[in-house]
């Protein structure tokens, strides 16, 4: 479960939360006048994500190749199959 901090706390405790980070794999969500800003995640989780946008992505490219001059309707709905495909594969 995430942790959620206001950006002052962050600031004064940061040695502290890039432990539990770390070594206990805690998430933090910082928060600016009440509205989350950034968030604070154990490597393996960022590195996760980069991997999965880029699958995204090369997938986006390939339909894009694959359906030149092709119906836009029927692009669009390629492209959202292929989007839920890769949100199954977490």
């Amino acid at each position: 479960m995430e942790k959620k901090l206001g950006i002052t706390e962050a600031r004064q405790d940061f040695s502290s939360i890039v432990e539990e980070v770390q070594y206990q794999g805690q998430s933090f969500v910082i928060s600016r006048h009440g509205k989350p800003v950034a968030a604070v995640v154990p490597l393996e989780v960022y590195d996760n994500w980069k991997q999965q946008r880029k699958r995204f992505f090369d997938t986006i490219r390939k339909i894009q190749e694959a359906n030149k001059g092709a119906d836009p309707e029927q692009v669009m709905k390629d492209v959202l199959e292929a989007q839920q495909a890769i949100r199954s594969s977490e």
